[in-house]
């Protein structure tokens, strides 16, 4: 199976108030010092994982996907940027369709970065508009505009990107329904191929923490919240889009056969006639296809994540997972760059999952997706049947109208997606 890489940009302009990331101020000469160590623990993965009969210079493990995030991995130099997509090509057997992501602020954003982006092989744009009300974004401390974020994804387009996706915050201390309405009509009119939305979660350390438990702003309202969600989800399936995980949507096409290509099962770059970007769909010459067909532009990356995929994260502070471990890098930025000027790694700390760890982890994740378990896969591949051990739990669960089982899968409800939380505690 195709592995994906992250990679940790940690510099900022300054910190969001809402932000409780691995981040610090953005310095030229420390991000110049990054980036090579960054290479160096690429390099050293790469070496780690070749296949032992393939020859010195052949990279073994295929790579479908590289996520560039942070931080604000659009506030350092281009350049930098290809530098480390280049590393990954040399060390890894990188497809030629892989997806590779790097999430930007607007407010650091020029058309000479995007065209050298798109030149170092970056096809997918993750935005992090947040808001398209100006005072929200200051409230925020975010260093963009509204306005700028609309010029951003113009310029995204006329660069040549044609998977965009977009980054949206709900239930924002004084945010009324109608200000979310408003924030969810501008993101769906740019048509961005994906939309991240989030509802607020006040993580503890972080200024917006400290603001309102100094009473200097309100705290969140929940059943607002709730009412922001159930907009969401109907604003965006009534737009086209997928609700496909809790928190995202992925804009579905249906392409005519006439306009699809015959790819013999190999994936070609774009179905020209459609307009479909990468990833789109294709069939074996052997076989006669549908008159139609639905594709979709889910996160390639995030899906990993969900899907108990081996990824591996480059830079300080990343996580990585192989399906049995986890281990973190070291989180201090110059510490991180010391660490792998001596070993070659940035690794602070490793755990090793036991049997029902892995089981109760895959559970969680999976049914943040729409499709959410299939119990006989997961039975063969964990050793657990979930009907059996959380049979109780399942009944309560279902009483609740918060998970369903049907054609031997278990998912959440609509009502489940919206109180996640209260199901995810029952299998941990």
């Amino acid at each position: 199976m195709s592995l994906g890489i992250y990679i940790h940009i940690p510099f900022c302009q300054q910190k969001c108030t809402y932000c409780n990331f691995n981040t610090t101020d953005f310095q030229d000469a420390l991000a110049s010092a990054y980036v090579p160590a960054v290479a160096r623990e690429i390099a050293y993965w790469g070496n780690q994982l070749k296949d032992p009969a393939a020859k010195p210079a052949s990279p073994s493990f295929a790579v479908d996907s590289i996520y560039l995030g942070g931080g604000t991995p659009s506030i350092i130099a281009a350049e930098l940027i290809a530098v480390l997509i280049d590393a990954c090509r040399a060390s890894f057997h990188l497809l030629g369709d892989a997806e590779i992501t790097i999430e930007i602020n607007p407010g650091s954003m020029s058309r000479q970065k995007m065209e050298t982006w798109r030149r170092a092989g970056i096809n997918r744009a993750s935005v992090g508009i947040q808001s398209f009300i100006d005072r929200e974004l200051v409230s925020l401390s975010r260093t963009h505009s509204s306005a700028d974020a609309r010029r951003t994804v113009d310029a995204l387009r006329e660069s040549g990107f044609d998977n965009i996706s977009l980054d949206l915050i709900a239930g924002l201390p004084e945010q009324s329904l109608r200000d979310w309405e408003f924030n969810l009509e501008q993101a769906i009119s740019l048509r961005p191929e994906h939309l991240s939305l989030y509802l607020l979660e006040v993580k503890d350390g972080t200024q917006l923490y400290s603001q309102i438990k100094r009473g200097l702003r309100p705290s969140p309202d929940d059943d607002l919240a709730a009412e922001m969600y159930i907009m969401m989800h109907q604003a965006t399936t009534t737009s086209g889009y997928e609700h496909y995980e809790i928190s995202n949507f992925a804009k579905e096409f249906v392409v005519p056969a006439a306009s699809r290509i015959a790819a013999s099962g190999v994936a070609a770059s774009r179905i020209a006639a459609s307009g479909v970007p990468s990833g789109g769909l294709f069939f074996d010459d052997q076989q006669k296809p549908p008159e139609t067909k639905a594709t979709n532009m889910r996160s390639v990356h995030n899906m990993k994540y969900w899907t108990g995929a081996t990824y591996y994260g480059m830079g300080c502070g990343a996580h990585s997972y192989d399906g049995r471990s986890r281990w973190i890098n070291i989180k201090k930025t110059e510490s991180y760059i010391g660490a792998v000027a001596s070993t070659g790694r940035g690794v602070a700390e490793t755990s090793v999952l036991s049997d029902d760890e892995r089981a109760a982890e895959a559970l969680f994740m999976g049914l943040r997706l729409a499709e959410g378990i299939d119990l006989a896969a997961f039975q063969a591949d964990y050793g657990l049947d979930v009907p059996d051990r959380h049979g109780s739990e399942l009944a309560r669960l279902g009483d609740a109208g918060l998970i369903q089982i049907a054609s031997g899968r278990l998912s959440l409800t609509d009502r489940g997606m919206l109180l996640s939380n209260e199901v995810f505690v029952s299998f941990v």
